[in-house]
């Protein structure tokens, strides 16, 4: 049973793995029928998308020729609308032309007559043109300038007005100009060769020795340039060079005359201050020690007002040589004029007193931009001319009025007087140096005629200009417009601080003293020694040679300016200095503006004759305490 039972069993387990085998086999078919039938459907999906793809290029081709056709459906019948338009505008072409055809005709006809009427006129214009060359004034000529390379060799005329032939005295035409006369200069030729071969144009004068007549001439090229051809206009200027020489000769006459006028004061201010001097300065010893004896003080205070009237006089021929000479700097600032024009008022108002003048001043106290000290010196010459000139004749005591008016562009400085008035013809000439109008007598106490002049040239100097306003039998008015000031918180114009005691700070003190004239060396000996100061005194540079080796330092050297055996005081400071540096004071009466440039140069401080002992005291007190 057991046996059987596993019989059935063997035969079952064949028949299973005969069956296994089989399914395995079949599966096997199968995979393999799944891989070619994959593959199968793999070509096929390839087949479909290239046939898609083909489907849509054939789509996309046919869109093209779709709108391909469209587009030449679209151009047809633009074509056949140009076509129309095109027929339209040959027809309407056709028809212009005959109406060119027949304007040109009329416009030809035209023209023709233009052309006659153009010849016509070119040929008065040519008659008017020949007529004009033929009789103008200036001579004109035509030239062919000849050329070796670049250089102007010859210059060979072509044609010539009346005019120029009769500046020339002959006919060139058809000749060279070396043929005419070898005697031209060669800036003729430069002038005709620039203006030929680069084509400047040149207008000047220049002179023609072969024909001795200056010729002004205008020169430019004409025609192609390689024709290298020019046109001249010239004329005969012979006479007004002539006159200019002249012109030029009576200027250089009038300057040697102002120079000589100048060499004058200077030499008749140096020759009168010498003796002034060391009298000022003997009166200056002599009043101190007079005492108290009225008598005595009276006739010193006589001779000292004697010398300052003197010096009044030699002051202002300085003040006129200062001047021309150039020597005084514009030192413009911003200030306050009212501490200036309040004390102007008082300097003056004593002198108007004496002489019954009733001074009034009206300050400002708005800010000008100008120099204070010669607006100062030019008001101070305006007072002093009013206050002289200023009373008027028969009528009692006069009246002078310094005051300001505001202006658009400045502050206007007015000097007034009540005084009888100036002619209209004089106003030019009051300014001219000693020249016034009611001083027949010269009468020194009225001043010197230069007051004035001084004014001119200081308003000159300031940029600014004197207007004059007066009436006869009324009075004058002065005035000068100075500019405001650039910035309104300017302070009152800056003035020297006031000497302690000048003479105490120079007591102990050394001066080497060099003074040819004996006077004036005792006098000035006299008056230094009383300030205290120690004074080594010689009377010419050979003499100091002689000295300075033993002597000590000084403190200062105080030296005239002309000296004996042509020496100076320039040679003197030198001299000096060659051993120690000090500071130099220069005294001179000479006032000559190369002699005042010469001394300023030096650095050192520099006080005309007649010296004022306080000016002198000021002087050495700052050289020798700066």
């Amino acid at each position: 049973m057991l046996r059987r039972r596993v019989s059935e069993l063997d035969r079952s387990l064949e028949q299973a793995l005969v069956t296994a085998e089989d399914a395995q086999e079949e599966v096997r078919l199968l995979a393999a029928d799944r891989v070619q039938l994959e593959e199968e459907l793999k070509a096929q999906r390839e087949e479909i998308a290239t046939l898609r793809s083909r489907l849509a290029l054939s789509e996309s081709r046919r869109a093209e020729l779709l709108d391909a056709l469209a587009d030449s459906d679209r151009r047809l019948s633009v074509l056949r609308r140009d076509e129309t338009h095109l027929s339209e505008e040959l027809q309407t072409s056709y028809e212009e032309l005959q109406v060119l055809s027949a304007e040109l005709e009329q416009t030809n006809v035209e023209l023709e007559q233009r052309v006659e009427e153009r010849t016509a006129q070119l040929a008065e214009s040519e008659r008017r043109f020949r007529t004009l060359f033929e009789t103008m004034d200036e001579g004109f000529l035509l030239a062919d300038v000849l050329f070796d390379g670049d250089r102007p060799v010859d210059v060979l005329y072509l044609e010539m007005n009346p005019a120029a032939r009769r500046t020339a005295g002959e006919d060139f035409v058809g000749r060279r100009l070396t043929e005419i006369s070898p005697a031209f200069e060669a800036y003729w030729y430069e002038v005709f060769g620039r203006a030929a071969r680069d084509g400047e144009s040149v207008r000047t004068e220049l002179y023609a020795a072969p024909l001795e007549k200056w010729i002004n001439f205008y020169v430019f090229r004409v025609g192609a340039p390689e024709q290298r051809r020019i046109a001249v206009i010239f004329r005969d200027v012979t006479e007004r060079k002539k006159e200019q020489e002249q012109l030029e000769r009576a200027k250089e006459a009038a300057e040697a005359a102002n120079r000589a006028k100048t060499k004058f004061l200077a030499a008749a201010s140096h020759d009168l201050r010498q003796p002034i001097q060391a009298a000022a300065l003997y009166a200056h010893v002599l009043f101190g020690s007079v005492g108290a004896d009225p008598v005595a003080r009276e006739s010193v205070s006589r001779l000292k007002a004697s010398i300052d009237s003197l010096n009044g006089m030699l002051s202002g021929l300085l003040d006129l040589s200062r001047l021309e000479a150039g020597v005084i700097e514009v030192s413009v600032t911003d200030f306050v004029p009212e501490a200036l024009m309040g004390r102007l008022a008082e300097e003056f108002r004593g002198v108007a007193e004496a002489s019954s003048i009733e001074l009034r001043c009206r300050t400002s106290r708005t800010p000008v931009s100008t120099d204070p000290h010669l607006l100062e010196r030019l008001l101070r010459n305006l007072l002093s001319n009013a206050i002289a000139h200023g009373r008027p004749k028969g009528k009692g005591g006069g009246r002078v009025l310094v005051g300001c008016r505001h202006r658009a562009n400045g502050v206007e400085f007015q000097v007034w007087d009540n005084g009888p008035g100036i002619p209209e013809d004089a106003r030019d000439a009051i300014f001219e140096e000693f020249r016034q109008l009611n001083n027949p007598e010269r009468n020194a106490t009225q001043g010197f005629g230069l007051g004035l002049s001084i004014v001119s040239r200081i308003a000159r100097l300031l940029g600014v200009e004197v207007v004059l306003r007066s009436r006869v039998g009324s009075g004058s008015v002065f005035s000068v417009t100075v500019p405001y000031a650039r910035r309104h918180e300017a302070g009152p114009a800056a003035l020297p601080a006031p000497g302690a005691d000048r003479e105490l700070r120079l007591k102990g003190r050394t001066v080497l003293l060099v003074e040819d004239d004996e006077q004036v060396r005792r006098s000035m000996t006299l008056m230094l020694r009383r300030w205290g100061l120690h004074v080594v005194a010689v009377s010419s540079t050979a003499e100091l040679a002689a000295i300075l080796p033993r002597m000590r330092r000084p403190h200062v050297v105080l030296t005239d300016y002309r000296l004996p055996g042509g020496d100076s005081g320039r040679s003197v400071v030198e001299l000096v200095r060659r051993r120690w540096p000090v500071p130099g004071v220069i005294i001179t009466g000479d006032t000559a503006p190369e002699r005042l440039r010469e001394a300023m140069s030096l650095g050192c401080r520099l006080l005309h004759k007649p010296v004022l002992p306080a000016d002198l005291a000021g002087a050495l007190s700052e050289v020798m305490h700066s």
